[in-house]
């Protein structure tokens, strides 16, 4: 029992640490207006997920970065 949530704890940091170093945020706002800025061809542009996030929820924002990294896998 103990290893299995040791094993699930170090899942959950191993996730947490890669949105960190991709994103620099674990904002999902955050992640969706990156991914469009880098889509779009631009430089990459950093702190725009706050914006998002006052028009957006942030499940909103989680549901359209998923759509976002789908449609962009089956291109």
């Amino acid at each position: 029992m103990i290893k299995l949530l040791g094993w699930i704890m170090l899942g959950i940091i191993v996730v947490v640490a890669g949105f960190l170093y991709q994103y620099e945020s674990l904002d999902p706002c955050e992640w969706l207006t990156q991914d469009l800025v880098a889509y779009s061809g631009m430089k990459p542009i950093s702190g725009l997920g706050d914006t998002a996030g006052l028009v957006l929820e942030p499940t909103e924002c989680v549901k359209r970065w998923a759509n976002l990294r789908i449609e962009s896998a089956e291109q």
